[in-house]
């Protein structure tokens, strides 16, 4: 299986590669999962949920995050209704969003995404090998 994960899309220069360049790297390296870190697409902190919607609508599957997925307020509510856009799973439970997400490719193959933050040099939380731990207990055998 072919899974593209893309680092940092920052700001709008960022958005405008990956809109411009995305399908050609999916048909020529036959991606089947398109990964894409977005906690800086919108101008560089944070994203919203209008840049979110175009960003899948570009055929990115799951969009990842860190600590700038709070930086924009009105992407809060979105987390809870759209389970492609990962928050750390290894932030409190009462946070918006979800830590982990199962979808099906093209060709019918379950993938999970499990989205962690590290903690060197960062605010704390949660270990991220006990969230991972968590996030996997609760994914379907069929996964990979």
């Amino acid at each position: 299986m072919n899974i593209l994960f893309i680092g940092d899309i920052v700001a709008r220069a960022g958005r405008e590669v990956l809109h411009q360049h995305l399908k050609s790297v999916q048909e020529e390296f036959d991606i089947e999962c398109t990964i894409a870190n977005c906690e800086n697409a919108a101008a560089g902190f944070g994203v919203t949920p209008k840049i979110a919607k175009e960003l899948l609508s570009w055929g990115v599957d799951v969009l990842t995050s860190g600590n700038h997925i709070w930086d924009k307020k009105e992407i809060l509510p979105y987390l809870d209704s759209q389970p492609r856009i990962l928050r750390p799973s290894n932030y409190p439970s009462v946070n918006p969003g979800h830590g982990s997400v199962v979808i099906n490719t093209p060709r019918g193959d379950a993938v999970a995404v499990i989205n962690i933050q590290g903690l060197s040099f960062m605010p704390p939380i949660d270990d991220p090998f006990r969230a991972v731990d968590r996030e996997l207990a609760q994914i379907s055998d069929g996964a990979r």
